[in-house]
């Protein structure tokens, strides 16, 4: 059964209550945790309250939570399909830019990865269909044309 957009608060919890719970079953940003508290029915003043309290004691930290998402994901994402990924959950365009900057990520090591999982030989010259095709599943990952052309070139020679 599918649960409504909106639901009434659970009886006897608080939002700071509630806000605790859903951190318990992983981290969250700022704006994820207004939203799953409005979806429950609390009231807006609530959801400040309990929001400014995980963020005093640290619970909500959109710039940590950025941090560990990049570190978890950084080697099988490109730049901007986690920059995308985070600004959906809610984080800052500043916090982010900070944070992919501090992480120095190497977009043409997770493309060789990438290329080395699927077989694509060093040296060996491959097929116009199978460059193609790899390169197309690259660029839908978000990899820029060049730093993939960069690589395969490389790895041709």
């Amino acid at each position: 059964m599918r649960r409504s957009a909106r639901t009434e608060p659970v009886p006897g919890k608080t939002a700071r209550e509630c806000a605790l719970s859903l951190l318990e079953y992983r981290d969250r940003t700022t704006q994820e945790m207004r939203r799953k508290l409005a979806e429950r029915g609390y009231e807006p003043d609530q959801i400040e309250e309990a929001v400014g309290f995980l963020t005093d004691y640290r619970y909500l930290d959109d710039a940590e939570y950025a941090r560990r998402y990049i570190r978890s994901a950084a080697a099988r994402k490109s730049i901007r399909q986690l920059r995308q990924e985070l600004s959906e959950r809610g984080v800052d365009r500043e916090i982010l830019d900070v944070c992919l900057e501090e992480a120095e990520l190497d977009e043409e090591a997770v493309i060789r990865a990438f290329l080395n999982k699927k077989g694509y030989e060093t040296g060996v010259p491959s097929d116009p269909e199978t460059r193609r095709k790899l390169t197309a599943s690259l660029g839908r990952r978000g990899f820029s044309f060049d730093a993939i052309r960069r690589v395969m070139e490389e790895a041709q020679e």
